[in-house]
């Protein structure tokens, strides 16, 4: 009996941004696999808007990041619904499709927030690779290698200040998982190929899915 194979979705935070975000969607053309990136409402826009239509034409998914880099936890209830109601609305307007997962600013999350965004909260292997870290795309593979399951989310980010290697890190993490059996999935198809109910974690940040 033939075993499933194992599945992994590559995540990506803080776009969109035309050059940054354009090298990591060529690697993931050139290797043939899909992601889902995590858009900041505030950046998708008509200057960003080649990028993310090339995103739905490669076939990944995008997900709701919050209107800017502020953390959630600090605020009141309306400016919480603001912030995650702007960004569905401009996605969907943009790109005419409604995100169906939410990833907090920081991973930072509450209660409030958890009652007021009705999305799945998608955490993920992080990798270090913020601002100030200064991790190499070596760096950055060998953290996810080490800590890669079937059913894992990864999470990286196509956006940060120069010099940032996320599509060096493609290089090593697409070719090292593949040879271990893995395929790319966007987090929708992760849930459906594993059967699994994103709003059945209520409370929770995804991490593993399976």
């Amino acid at each position: 009996m033939k075993l499933r194979t194992k599945l992994c979705a590559l995540t990506f935070d803080d776009g969109p941004e035309l050059e940054l975000t354009g090298r990591v969607l060529n690697k993931l053309d050139q290797y043939q696999v899909v992601a889902t990136f995590f858009l900041v409402g505030s950046k998708v826009t008509k200057e960003t808007e080649p990028v993310l239509k090339k995103m739905i034409a490669m076939g990944c998914e995008v997900g709701n990041h919050s209107w800017d880099y502020q953390s959630l936890v600090t605020l009141q209830v309306d400016e919480i619904k603001s912030k995650y109601v702007k960004t569905q609305d401009v996605i969907t307007h943009l790109l005419g499709v409604e995100p169906k997962f939410f990833r907090p600013p920081n991973l930072e999350t509450n209660q409030i927030m958890f009652d007021v965004i009705p999305l799945p909260f998608i955490g993920g292997i992080v990798c270090y690779d913020w601002i100030g870290c200064g991790t190499s795309a070596q760096e950055r593979a060998l953290t996810v290698l080490s800590e890669i399951e079937d059913g894992a989310i990864i999470l990286l980010h196509d956006v940060q200040p120069e010099p940032h290697p996320s599509a060096e890190t493609l290089d090593i993490l697409i070719p090292n998982l593949k040879m271990q059996g893995y395929e790319f999935v966007t987090i929708s198809d992760l849930f459906a190929r594993n059967g699994i109910d994103p709003t059945s974690n209520k409370g929770c940040l995804w991490k593993i899915v399976r």
